[in-house]
Formats: C-alpha cells, structure tokens, sequence
C-alpha cells in the first residue's frame, strides 16, 4: 500500500530532479501559474511504497466549495521517480491513482478526475474501471518526443526528408531568430497573432493569462523562451514574420504556440524557428524536447508540421472521472 503527504517546495523539487521525461501540467511553476490566472488551487504530493521509498510525486488542481467539499484534477500525473521498464511504471502510476482516491476521499473532494500519464491500454483500463472510474468521452492526450541526445547533425537527418528541405530553404533565405526569456512586449504581439490564427484554424487554444503566467515564472530548470523570425530584409523585432514560445521543465522543453504570418511562411520561417528551440533546448542541457500535443483533434495543416521532425509518438489513456463522495464507503 502506498503512503502519500503533502509536499514543500524544497521537498518536492529534490525529488523531482530524479525524474525522466517530465510533463510542463506536473511542474511546480505551472501550478503556480494556473492559481495566478484561474480559480485552481495547486496541492502537490509526494508516494512513497511499503518501504517508506519515494517512488512518485504528483501536482493536483483543486477548488473547494462551501459544506459540500470539493473538486479535484490530475494531469499527466504522477511522474515516478528513477529509469523504469513499461511494466513497472504502469504498476507504480496505477497504484498512485488507488492512494489518491484514498486521499480524495480523507480531504472531502467529492469528485476527482484524472488524466494519467499512462499509455493506453487495456489492463490499464480495466484497473481504472474497477477503482470506480468512469472514462470520458473527449480526445486522449498525445504528443511526440524527440530525443535530444544525438548531435546536430544526427538531429537533421532524423527529420523527414520534406521538413529538412524545407528548413534549409529558410536558413538559405536568411531568415534569423532572436531569443526574448520570460515575460516581453514581444509576447503581446505573438498572442495577438496567435488568437488569429486560431480563428484561421479553428482551434482552441491556451488562455492569455495563463500564458502570461507562465512567463513571468522563475524557478530552477525552468526557462520561457520566445523565440523571434525575422528575415534578411527586416531585421526589426516589432516587425518580425513569426514567433514561436517553448518552455523548459526540468530534463524537457515543450513547445507551447507558434504562428507565422504570410512573409514567414514564404520564407519557411515556422521551420527555422521550430528548429532553432530544439537545438536551443539540447545546448541548455535538456534531453527531450516535446512537439505539445498531436492528437485527433489537432488541425491537419499543424499536425502534418510537427509530424515531420520525426518524435517518438505517444498516446495516453484519456480522461476518467471518479465520485469519492465522503459520506458514501466507496468511490463509485
């Protein structure tokens, strides 16, 4: 049976050094960042096994309510501490969701709902489901990771073959990028564009506030990053034909929004700014860098863009939704 507490920063960030692959949804700053532009509370978590050994940690989103209780969320959690096989990791995650409904239960969060970091599968499924977990109906989350352990070179070629082309036609137009870190009167410029293109695309996107959370964060490996094209006729920043923000979280950069304008797509520039956060993300130290998000509901013309740097795809078990319901002996 796993044990589970509340966490400390100090606490919690030792523990998180010792974590691979990390999710920007579980990294302290964001939470910190969602209670600035939202309603939601942050409470973070640290498991331990039967042995007292930290084996996870995990950030939920809370709001509470007046006599009745209140509301939990997990995203991408938990993130489990050391270098483990399929198997073992899938155990440890599902064991944590047990202890958490536990907790759920003790704190009087009547409802708690979850988005695991578990691959989609099966048993895994069937687990959740007999823990009294009902899955909701909208889109899994997936994403890609590209491995930045490779040199440059080794990097380029891994891209497919029509994504380098095209990228090699930017650099070859002059296309440059300047580098903004953390909050900037450039980022007002690219979210008025980035709600543009959304409108185009007609997708939804991130909140402006919490965007802006985001880069006012400080914090140990954590580093916002704005990322500026301009092309070889205009170098002027107010003036630029893209730009591009991606967020450094421990081992992983994720990239957040982009948008280029339609100079920046002449000159290919959504593809040197791309390729510029990524070998920006390897010379800071970083091990993988996630493309954020391509999923079903991702647009075509986005989802064919990030498909193209080659990442190793992955896809999660979705959401599920569970009723702890305090004065009740089961989650149900």
């Amino acid at each position: 049976m796993f044990t589970i507490k509340e966490s400390e920063f100090h606490e919690w960030q030792s523990h998180i050094e010792k974590c691979q692959k990390i999710n920007i949804l579980q990294y302290w700053q964001y939470g910190e960042a969602k209670e600035q532009s939202s309603n939601w509370k942050a409470k973070r978590f640290i498991i331990s096994d039967d042995e007292g050994k930290v084996v996870a940690i995990t950030q939920l989103l809370t709001r509470t309510f007046p006599i009745i209780g209140g509301i939990a969320r997990m995203n991408r959690g938990p993130l489990l501490l050391g270098s483990l096989n399929h198997e073992m990791a899938e155990n440890i995650a599902l064991n944590v969701v047990t202890a958490l409904l536990k907790e759920a239960k003790r704190r009087r969060w009547w409802l708690i709902q979850i988005a695991p970091e578990i691959l989609d599968g099966e048993s895994a499924r069937q687990y959740l489901q007999g823990n009294g977990l009902k899955k909701i109906p909208i889109t899994h989350s997936a994403s890609g990771l590209l491995s930045l352990e490779s040199n440059e070179d080794t990097l380029m070629k891994s891209l497919k073959g029509k994504w380098r082309n095209c990228l090699r036609k930017g650099l070859k137009l002059g296309v440059s990028i300047t580098k903004k870190e953390g909050n900037s009167d450039e980022l007002v410029t690219l979210l008025k564009s980035y709600h543009n293109l959304q409108n185009d695309q007609g997708f939804s996107g991130l909140p402006d506030d919490l965007i802006t959370a985001l880069a006012q964060q400080e914090g140990k490996n954590w580093q916002f990053t704005l990322y500026i094209a301009n092309n070889e006729l205009n170098q002027n920043i107010n003036e630029s034909i893209g730009m591009l923000v991606a967020v450094r979280h421990g081992d992983t950069v994720t990239y957040m929004i982009g948008y280029t304008n339609d100079v920046g797509r002449k000159f290919q520039a959504n593809y040197v700014l791309l390729w510029s956060a990524i070998l920006h993300s390897k010379e800071i130290g970083c091990k993988w860098f996630d493309i954020g998000g391509l999923n079903t509901s991702t647009p075509q013309g986005i989802a064919h863009f990030k498909q193209g740097v080659n990442s190793e795809l992955y896809s999660l078990i979705g959401e599920w939704r569970g009723l702890t319901l305090p004065w009740i002996g089961n989650v149900k």
